[in-house]
C-alpha cells in the first residue's frame, strides 16, 4: 500500500497550501513548502520515536523522496499559470514520479553480493 497511499495523502496537503499561496500571494511554491515541512516532521519523528525511544538505528528508517515531485507540481502551476493543467497534469506527474524518485534510496539493495561463497541478490 505504500506506493499507493503516500502520493494520495501527500498531494492533499500540497494542493491545499498551493491553492492558498497562489490565491493570496501568487507564489507557486506551496507544494515545495509543504513537502519540506512534512520531511522535517518525518525526520523529527524518526529521531525521537525510533532512535531515542526504541534505540533503533535511523539509517534503517527511510522516508520517501518527495521533493522532486513537489518541484514538478509547482512548475506545472508556474509555467502555464492554469489551475486545470496544474490539477490534471501536475497531479498525474506527482503520482507517476513517486516510484522512480525512490530508486536511489533502494539502489544499494539491488547490487549482488557474495556472502560465504554464495551469491545473494
Amino acid at each position: 500500500w505504500w506506493p499507493i497511499v503516500t502520493p494520495i495523502t501527500t498531494i492533499t496537503f500540497c494542493a491545499a497550501l498551493q491553492y492558498y499561496n497562489w490565491a493570496n500571494y501568487r507564489q507557486p511554491f506551496g507544494a515545495t513548502i509543504t513537502i519540506l515541512a512534512l520531511g522535517t516532521g518525518k525526520w523529527i519523528a524518526v529521531y525521537t520515536s525510533w532512535m531515542w525511544w526504541s534505540n533503533y538505528p535511523p539509517n534503517f528508517v527511510v522516508p520517501a523522496t518527495l521533493l522532486p515531485r513537489a518541484l514538478v507540481l509547482d512548475i506545472t502551476l508556474l509555467l502555464p499559470r492554469n489551475w486545470t493543467l496544474a490539477a490534471v497534469v501536475g497531479a498525474w506527474m506527482y503520482a507517476i514520479l513517486f516510484y522512480p524518485s525512490n530508486w536511489p534510496i533502494f539502489a544499494y539493495s539491488h547490487t549482488p553480493i557474495v556472502v560465504d561463497g554464495t551469491l545473494l541478490s
